[in-house]
């Protein structure tokens, strides 16, 4: 599980360094794969999920994951760092809406594939699946903070 769990890091800094490069995942098909498979792997393992409800949850995942890739997180940031004494009250506004209208997104998208996911996955499976998720994003955070100070 160590392993994986470099690996899966390893991938998510070789993909933030080309998306500095203001390239997105979009453009790098093999690598996108990859990202997905190892995510796959890890959810795998930590929802114990046997062959045959794997199977039956994949090509339902491979869509979601495909669907959620294509919002826009990095904007999400941006309401966190901004200083919002510099900003006028239409950017100000501006920005909101914007991070309002990703929030609405990512609703639609997870209310969708949650019935999607019903239909293989126990409700509680599908709280553990969020958390995976979620646990995965703070380590490949906590390694690229690691990597950028040293």
């Amino acid at each position: 599980m160590k392993n994986l769990t470099l690996f899966l890091l390893l991938i998510f800094t070789i993909f933030s360094s080309t998306n500095s490069q203001s390239q997105n995942l979009a453009s790098y098909p093999q690598l996108n794969k990859r990202i997905v498979e190892a995510k796959l792997r890890e959810i795998r393992i930590s929802l114990k999920l046997d062959q045959s409800t794997f199977d039956h949850f994949r090509p339902i995942y491979e869509k979601y994951e495909s669907e959620v890739s294509e919002i826009d997180f990095k904007k999400l940031n941006k309401l966190l760092k901004v200083d919002a004494e510099s900003l006028s009250s239409e950017e100000a506004d501006r920005l909101i809406s914007h991070q309002i209208e990703i929030a609405k997104r990512m609703l639609e998208v997870r209310e969708k594939y949650y019935k999607e996911f019903k239909s293989v996955l126990s409700p509680q499976q599908i709280i553990k699946l969020y958390q995976t998720e979620a646990e995965l994003r703070i380590k490949v955070m906590q390694e690229l903070k690691k990597r950028i100070q040293r």
